[in-house]
């Protein structure tokens, strides 16, 4: 009965036990499933934040691919921009100086620019900062809504002033004289009678006080003078012989009191220049005789002892000053001066590749193909011995036309002749020049205008 009641006991305390523990058990499920929808929870939010953060990598490799778009297309726009913007300055700046090279070329030709008016067409040049009005080729003179006419309106104005400038001032219809200087005369005034042989030896030694052992020493001479020197590099002596000129009343053309056998330009012209050049230098032994005209003439004395080459060449270079007198359209003058750059225009595309200059030049527009501005250097021209010659019917063949449109009044001329062109032995050649040469003559072919 004991055991009986044991077991029982036992299984209602295995009973009781297993109730406590069924309790217990259902107390743990609920904090259980209360974790797992948390920890499901906290999968989501995980979830949501990768899902957040790969949309914002995502967004942020496009606006990265956006931007870097938009940075090169910045880039290239600016690039582009920049060199359109350079070439427009590049080509403005050029058609700035060739219109302020048009305004000097007519203040030059008409001496009209020289008021406060006409300095400040100049000034407008400079200051202007647009094209203007262009159509068909023609400049208009239109005011833009900015109020500029630009570089068009100024080469309007030039062009219909000078329309009527070319007859007023007679530019169209001007006066031709053809004149000889003598330099033994009207420059150093040295007699040339027969007569008298001190005249003689005082030329002689006016000769050789201008005689030079190297002409390259003469900086214009060695600036202006095209191809003077040597291929071996060594001195170049001749002849320098400097002299001015003037247009004034009661002067000779050299700026000495008017005397007998002189010569001179009318100053009631605003304007004299030249067109041709020409020089005679009479006693000389050995020239052409073909220069006097004569196709029977005979051959050169080539058996005088002081005889000296056929074909003698000189330069003859200005270098100073040219004044004209300023057309005032009245009754008085002024006179004006000009320092002349005599200097090239670059070839537009230079199709023969021709090598103008040694220096470099670069321009990123590739609208210039040499430099600009070189100088332009004057060439040796062939002298004559009769000075008749230059007067006759075949003065062009005889004379240069380097110095066309140049003002026969300038503070400072040049006459070089490199003994080269005389003799092999070049003092030698120096030393019959000067004995045998009598004068030394230069002819002018001129052309003058009123400016009434």
């Amino acid at each position: 009965m004991v055991s009986v009641w044991k077991k029982r006991q036992q299984a209602y305390e295995f009973e009781q036990l297993f109730r406590d523990l069924s309790t217990q058990e259902y107390a743990l499920a609920h904090p259980l499933a209360a974790y797992q929808a948390a920890n499901e929870r906290v999968r989501n939010v995980l979830a949501r934040s990768l899902r957040v953060l790969e949309e914002r990598e995502t967004f942020r490799k496009r606006a990265a691919a956006v931007v870097q778009g938009y940075r090169t297309k910045d880039v290239t726009f600016r690039v582009f921009r920049n060199e359109s913007l350079e070439q427009y300055r590049s080509l403005f700046d050029l058609s700035s100086r060739y219109t302020y090279m048009a305004a000097k070329a007519y203040d030059y030709e008409t001496g009209l620019l020289g008021s406060t008016e006409g300095k400040a067409l100049i000034s407008r040049i400079v200051a202007s900062r647009s094209l203007g009005d262009i159509r068909e080729g023609n400049v208009l003179n239109t005011v833009s809504t900015l109020g500029d006419a630009g570089l068009a309106g100024v080469m309007a104005k030039l062009t219909a002033e000078y329309q009527v400038a070319e007859g007023r001032l007679g530019i169209n219809n001007p006066d031709i004289y053809s004149t000889l200087f003598s330099l033994r005369g009207e420059l150093f005034r040295i007699l040339d009678d027969r007569n008298q042989t001190a005249d003689d030896e005082a030329w002689q030694q006016t000769l050789e006080q201008h005689f030079k052992a190297n002409l390259l020493a003469d900086p214009d001479a060695a600036t202006w003078c095209r191809n003077l020197k040597k291929s071996n590099g060594t001195p170049v002596p001749g002849i320098i012989i400097p002299f001015s000129t003037t247009i004034q009343h009661g002067l000779n053309f050299f700026g000495l009191p008017l005397a007998a056998g002189d010569h001179a330009f009318s100053a009631s012209n605003f304007s004299t220049k030249i067109q041709s050049f020409g020089v005679a230098l009479p006693g000389y032994v050995g020239i052409d005789e073909y220069t006097s005209g004569d196709p029977n003439a005979g051959l050169p004395a080539l058996a005088d002892p002081d005889a000296l080459s056929a074909t003698p060449y000189v330069y003859v270079i200005p270098v100073g000053t040219d004044y004209l007198l300023a057309p005032p359209l009245g009754d008085e003058s002024v006179v004006r001066s000009w320092d002349v750059e005599d200097q090239a225009l670059p070839l537009p595309f230079n199709l023969g590749a021709s090598a103008f200059n040694t220096s470099q030049f670069f321009n990123a527009t590739g609208t210039l193909s040499g430099k600009p501005w070189i100088l332009r250097k004057h060439q040796a021209f062939r002298a004559v011995g009769d000075p008749k010659t230059l007067l006759g019917d075949l003065p062009t063949e005889f004379t240069s036309r380097r110095l066309v449109g140049r003002s026969a009044w300038n503070s400072q001329w040049k006459i070089i002749i490199p003994a080269y062109t005389l003799l092999n032995n070049e003092q030698e050649g120096l030393n019959r020049f000067a004995r045998t040469v009598s004068d030394i003559r230069i002819f002018m072919r001129t052309y003058s205008h009123s400016g009434n």
